[in-house]
């Protein structure tokens, strides 16, 4: 025997489900342009690129990697994170043709292409788009260097650095 009576009305409704903005491949294009613009010489390691995507993502990430940038927390505090999804943009955005592949700083890298230049200017220039992240990078990327990227690559087993 049925817990409905057999003539219950119903409807299914189609929703949609909300999915973070890291996980859209449109903002993380966007955000990984706006972070090799403000980038010298309009490159960036992969490494940095990685570090940058984290403390940008959050305001959390934000205040950490800007506090360890400043002096104000060690460096411990932070873990370099790699995410399948950064890679895969950067690929599809090679692909596009808005970047290059380029040894940075005797790493793997990227450098922005004339079209991907142009791209970023123009998110750059509509202030309505990606504001926090922008507020962000402009603080982070100046000092986030390809020197300092490679403190956040050492191990640190108890605080003990080995330079691998």
């Amino acid at each position: 025997m049925s817990m409905l009576p057999s003539h219950s009305p119903f409807t299914f409704r189609e929703r949609p489900t909300p999915v973070p903005g890291d996980l859209r491949i449109s903002w993380r294009f966007a955000l990984n342009l706006l972070i090799v613009q403000r980038s010298r010489s309009k490159r960036s390691s992969l490494a940095r690129l990685y570090i940058l995507n984290d403390g940008t993502r959050s305001f959390e990430d934000a205040d950490l990697l800007s506090d360890i940038l400043m002096g104000a927390a060690p460096l411990a505090d932070f873990r370099v994170k790699v995410e399948p999804a950064l890679g895969r943009a950067l690929d599809l955005m090679v692909g596009e043709g808005l970047l290059v592949w380029e040894t940075v700083s005797d790493r793997l890298g990227v450098e922005l292409t004339s079209s991907g230049l142009a791209l970023a200017s123009e998110i750059q220039k509509d202030k309505n788009i990606m504001a926090l992240e922008k507020e962000r990078i402009e603080f982070i990327s100046p000092l986030l260097t390809e020197g300092r990227v490679t403190e956040f690559l050492k191990v640190r087993p108890n605080n003990a650095i080995l330079d691998l």
